[in-house]
């Protein structure tokens, strides 16, 4: 036997075990255990290959001073690869686990029928704590809470699913000043085979608080708060008369209409946001790589994400932001923009304006009913602005290295100094208008 080919066999050893204890006990979290101690794979193989070293050299065998071949080199950097993307998306995402919607194809689905009742005060707290699966809720003018649904669970054999569905009784109880629904999924043996499809009536007056692993949560018609959470879902609230918050690990689409509180939305990684008429505060931090549309809010809008930090009075129209584009019709400001690639365009806007840029076009067309101090800069790209024919500004327009070009007529010039110009001028007494770009054009345009 060649000795020096024992790491193969004994690593396929290995992932068998794995697989075995995956197959024997569920809920062992069999990927979240290799992201932390992948590293042992190196210094196993590094203890074999010592091992085979030492061995051939007690034998009298001649060690070959090329201990690693091309493809030996090759899986270790795909091994360090790996283990570490493995290991920071553990980090980020906490315990994690191959669900049956993933790599467990084993076993077939048998479904259960839920259902349950109870009355309740007309302005209850209602709780939902279901783990996986979905959660639909209606209000009604019924001072109870009404649960129908089905459960879904992945087994051998139906007795198997059976077994499982017996120990995960749905619950409807009363602790304290709250009633909470569970689908007690963690009751049960493989608990991560289970998913719960839940349809509830709850009072009009109820407030809501809904948490869960996995699964899409959508809340229509409760006068009260709202307070979903989950590692990943999408999100749906529709006339909502309380405030309403959204924390989630990921998500893939989050829609809120008629809102009369305050919203705030975190999410570690999130795709799409639509948001219309919302009569509070609106606040939304977290890593979005999809569409934001907002619409109508009637107060203050503040989103942060890593390469963005936008402020916002009012918005009695709307606004458009993905990875390369920010439009926004109809702002009361003060605005403010930070963001570092990205180009942007306002329109009809009033109030002061504030807007930095490392690199994208900035377009701007204030309102032509009044608007305050203009600050718009770019570290590179190209600025316009279309100013109203009867506005009033003293305006500065620079840019380092690019063309200064005057279409608004006097008395605005445009003064060329090497490679940078720069277009001045006042016009009656009105705020200050300044842009600046170290590497584009600037130009000014009359409405």
């Amino acid at each position: 036997m060649n000795r020096r080919g024992m790491f193969g066999p004994l690593f396929l050893i290995l992932i068998g075990v794995l697989f075995l204890l995956r197959n024997v006990w569920p809920d062992l979290p069999v990927l979240a255990t290799v992201a932390v101690w992948w590293p042992a794979l190196l210094i196993f193989w590094g203890l074999v290959r010592l091992s085979e070293v030492l061995s051939a050299s007690r034998g009298g065998a001649q060690v070959s001073s090329r201990m690693f071949s091309g493809g030996d080199v090759f899986f270790v950097v795909l091994l360090c690869v790996a283990g570490s993307i493995l290991f920071a998306v553990n980090r980020h995402s906490g315990t994690w686990r191959v669900e049956s919607r993933g790599l467990e194809i084993f076993g077939e689905s048998h479904d259960f029928e839920l259902a349950g009742t109870q009355a309740v005060p007309a302005t209850a707290r209602i709780v939902f704590d279901n783990s996986r699966g979905n959660l639909r809720i209606t209000a009604t003018e019924a001072a109870e809470i009404k649960v129908t649904g089905r459960r879904s669970i992945r087994a051998f054999d139906r007795s198997e699913a059976e077994k499982a569905n017996q120990q995960s009784k749905l619950e409807i109880v009363s602790e304290g000043d709250r009633v909470v629904v569970r689908t007690n999924h963690d009751r049960a043996r493989g608990a991560d085979r289970l998913s719960s499809e839940l349809e509830v009536a709850v009072p009009k007056g109820a407030s809501i608080e809904a948490r869960g692993q996995s699964g899409d949560f959508e809340v229509a018609g409760v006068q009260g708060s709202v307070n979903v959470t989950g590692s990943r879902g999408a999100i749906r609230l529709t006339n909502v008369g309380g405030n309403a918050r959204v924390e989630m690990g990921r998500t893939e689409a989050v829609r809120v209409s008629g809102l009369r509180g305050d919203l705030t939305i975190d999410s570690g990684r999130g795709q799409d946001v639509e948001l219309e008429n919302i009569s509070g505060q609106v606040t939304i931090t977290g890593s979005y790589s999809g569409s934001l549309e907002f619409r109508n809010l009637a107060k203050p809008l503040h989103f942060e994400s890593r390469q963005t930090d936008l402020r916002v009075e009012a918005l009695p129209g709307q606004l458009n932001l993905d990875l390369g584009n920010l439009k926004a019709t109809n702002v009361v400001g003060p605005v403010r923009l930070t963001t570092r690639s990205r180009d942007v365009r306002f329109e009809n806007f009033s109030n002061s304006l504030d807007i930095n840029l490392d690199r994208g076009d900035i377009d701007l067309q204030p309102s032509n009913s009044g608007y305050g101090k203009i600050d718009a800069r770019s570290k590179s790209g190209n600025i316009e602005i279309t100013l109203p024919a009867s506005a009033t500004f003293a305006l500065t327009g620079t840019t380092r290295q690019g063309e200064a070009t005057n279409d608004f007529g006097a008395p605005l010039k445009v003064e060329q100094e090497g490679r940078s110009s720069t277009v001045r001028g006042t016009v009656g007494t009105g705020p200050s208008v300044n842009l600046k770009t170290e590497r584009g054009s600037i130009s000014v345009k009359k409405n």
